[in-house]
């Protein structure tokens, strides 16, 4: 290790996996655990309307109601993502999260409760409720972890959000199997179950110091250096890190979101990483999933086996995931995301010319099974963790709250376009619909090649100054 570093301690190690599971799992859980109960939903929402109104909707009516209730998770995050920063600056990052988690909660037990009360109003409100709750995790997690961290960790803690995403994915699609909740009877337990990981990141995180550099922008001093103790348990490193910290709470004040979207020195940063999760999104992540089942049958699988292997490309999302931190404490940001960009690019291609070419040659189908493996991986080497915590190293102290949750929400901005536009597009021009998703991972390549510096082992006062002039800065450092 270099000198001067000091690495993994237990107390951040033990931060960084119970934060992740008390609050990005459940995050992810929501988005995994949706599918499998679908038509058990529809169907109960059918037979609600039965019983309250004494007539069954159409099934356009249906169709959208049935549609709203999934969206309601996203919804919730972009109304959500504003309030990040005011909840913030105001509560800190730790009590943040614990907000989060307590609206998890209600979350969780109204949509547990709808069916016994035939309220599908609750189910609905529970979804909204739970996006909501997502928005502050997507806006502070990563910004908590990213300043209770050394340097040269930023990277390394920073992809604890895209770990607990695609865990909370997997573990969402276990509870969701009929084997385990995902029956007429079970499903809302199965929509609700995240809870379990919500009540355990809640009665550990109390537990958990708060941000050092919110306190010392709070005026804590003490209690900044009483956190660091209990992070680094190095006086003479503590010591120097506050001075730091304190010498750029001074220099920066206290920004409102509309200050940081009107100053000029931020248009660069506030670009990179709007852009970012705009491009993490649109680049087809969710939409593959899609196809999957589909190449699978089309292999020759049965629907049973297909849904397995299915469950399988979500295992390895995940496995890839956990490399995470291994990669970005040893390789730069700028190759790691240009790599990954060029290389889903590249598989995304390779996926569409399969899809056309396996309606007429089956065996094209194992190359289609292939693509995707492929694709999961060169996305989650850097396009899927980078846009999480690329806010907190390029952002310092004052516009951070800000900044991250600015590319929050358009995270849940594209995931609202791509979830309502992908099926339509794909109805039109079937396989060519991942083209769209190919031509953002190009844009993600040229904003990495022509915009982002490099931020590997720096500390965010170093990286700023290097963005100021906007879209003319020289910002293509080597180190």
């Amino acid at each position: 290790m270099a000198e001067g570093q000091q690495g993994w301690t237990f107390m951040l190690m033990f931060i960084c996996i119970f934060v992740t599971l008390g609050s990005v799992i459940p995050v992810g859980y929501a988005f995994g655990v949706i599918n499998a109960p679908a038509a058990f939903i529809r169907s109960w929402v059918e037979g609600s309307f039965n019983r309250r109104y004494s007539s069954s909707p159409g099934e356009s009516q249906l169709t959208a109601v049935t549609s709203t209730v999934v969206s309601m998770f996203v919804i919730g995050g972009t109304v959500g993502t504003p309030f990040a920063p005011m909840f913030n600056s105001w509560l800190g990052r730790r009590n943040c999260l614990v907000l989060s988690g307590v609206i998890m909660v209600v979350a969780a037990s109204l949509q547990m409760g709808c069916k016994f009360l035939d309220s599908i109003e609750m189910l609905m409100l529970g979804r909204l409720l739970g996006g909501i709750a997502a928005a502050l995790v997507y806006a502070t997690q990563p910004m908590y972890l990213v300043e209770l961290a050394p340097a040269e960790l930023s990277g390394s803690v920073g992809v604890f959000t895209c770990i607990g995403i695609t865990g909370g994915i997997v573990v969402g699609q276990i509870f969701s199997f009929d084997f385990v909740l995902g029956t007429d009877r079970f499903w809302p337990y199965a929509l609700g179950g995240s809870v379990i990981f919500v009540v355990l990141g809640l009665m550990t995180i109390v537990f958990f110091p708060e941000s050092p550099r919110y306190l010392i922008a709070k005026g804590k001093k003490e209690q900044a250096k009483e956190a660091l103790m209990r992070l680094r348990g190095d006086e003479a490193r503590v010591n120097t890190e506050l001075a730091q910290i304190e010498a750029a709470a001074n220099a920066e004040g206290s920004l409102t979101m509309k200050q940081v979207i009107c100053e000029k020195k931020y248009l660069l940063p506030l670009f990179i990483v709007a852009s970012f999760h705009f491009v993490q999104q649109m680049s087809g992540i969710n939409a593959i999933w899609f196809y999957s089942v589909g190449i699978f049958t089309d292999a020759g699988f049965t629907l049973q086996v297909a849904i397995w292997l299915n469950f399988a490309e979500g295992v390895l999302n995940l496995i890839i995931a956990l490399l995470g931190p291994f990669l970005m404490a040893r390789f730069n940001r700028r190759i790691m995301m240009m790599l990954s960009c060029m290389g889903s690019f590249i598989f995304l291609c390779l996926l569409v010319a399969g899809l056309i070419f396996m309606k007429s040659i089956k065996e094209v189908s194992y190359a289609c099974i292939a693509f995707l493996s492929l694709y999961i991986t060169a996305f989650n080497v850097a396009l899927g963790p980078v846009p999480y915590f690329i806010g907190a190293e390029i952002f310092e102290s004052a516009p951070r709250p800000s900044g991250m949750a600015f590319g929050s929400f358009f995270n849940w901005l594209a995931n609202v376009i791509l979830s309502m536009g992908f099926p339509m597009l794909n109805e039109v021009i079937g396989p060519y619909a991942f083209l769209f998703c190919a031509f953002f991972c190009i844009c993600g390549f040229c904003i990495t090649f022509c915009y982002l510096p490099e931020t590997r082992n720096r500390q965010p006062q170093e990286v700023a100054p290097l963005m100021e002039n906007g879209f003319k800065s020289k910002v293509k450092s080597p180190s």
